[in-house]
């Protein structure tokens, strides 16, 4: 079991990792508006959030972006589970979060997910809060659309699941094997950790009060 939470003085950026050895329960399927949707419903500039083409470059060192997916409504969607619901109802507010379905050279596929608070002191609770807790998933994996080369992975497939943060942003990132395989857990991580921490860098970067 890995399971890690490290701080960068001076960065702003906060980072936990974990992983488990057994199955996971099925994942809801993307049901959030598209980015276009969101984007048209963007608060006032003190609220703005980034949005899903600002946080989710198309390539990042290897991976490609398949699809994106957000809105404003943090928690209603489906694809949030209770625990991660419960502490954004308890904070001063979630501006809207976007998703993306990453996939690398050998169709890993990786689901990143980034929630804009409204106090930087929130995302930091959810990301400490969490992020000690690998095995409790609490957001849904984005099914790849027909045409990109991705199968919808079964239920029983092996999961890893990390946290980081920024700002005011907290990010949740998945990834599962291409064959859908239970082991390997070390390797999968080692995977997801420079992806979910690329993508909280560059959200970070345009997500300004």
């Amino acid at each position: 079991m890995f399971d890690a939470v490290a701080v960068v003085a001076g960065a702003g950026f906060w980072l936990s990792a974990g992983h488990r050895a057994a199955a996971h329960t099925s994942a809801a399927p993307s049901v959030w508006p598209t980015a276009t949707t969101a984007s048209r419903a963007a608060k006032p500039s003190t609220q703005r959030m980034v949005t899903a083409d600002q946080a989710f470059p198309a390539r990042i060192d290897g991976f490609t972006t398949i699809k994106q997916s957000g809105g404003p409504n943090c928690t209603g969607s489906g694809m949030v589970g209770p625990n991660l619901t419960a502490l954004i109802r308890r904070s001063k507010g979630c501006r809207g979060v976007v998703g993306a379905l990453y996939k690398d050279a050998a169709n890993n596929e990786y689901t990143i997910v980034v929630f804009g608070m409204k106090d930087p002191r929130d995302a930091v609770h959810l990301v400490t809060t969490l992020g000690p807790n690998p095995m409790d998933y609490e957001v849904g994996v984005l099914l790849p659309p027909a045409g990109s080369g991705l199968r919808p992975l079964p239920a029983d497939s092996g999961l890893v699941q990390s946290f980081a943060g920024t700002g005011r942003l907290a990010v949740v990132g998945l990834a599962q094997w291409s064959d859908g395989r239970a082991k390997d857990y070390q390797s999968l991580v080692g995977g997801l950790q420079p992806l979910i921490g690329a993508v909280t860098k560059t959200a970070g970067g345009h997500d300004h009060a």
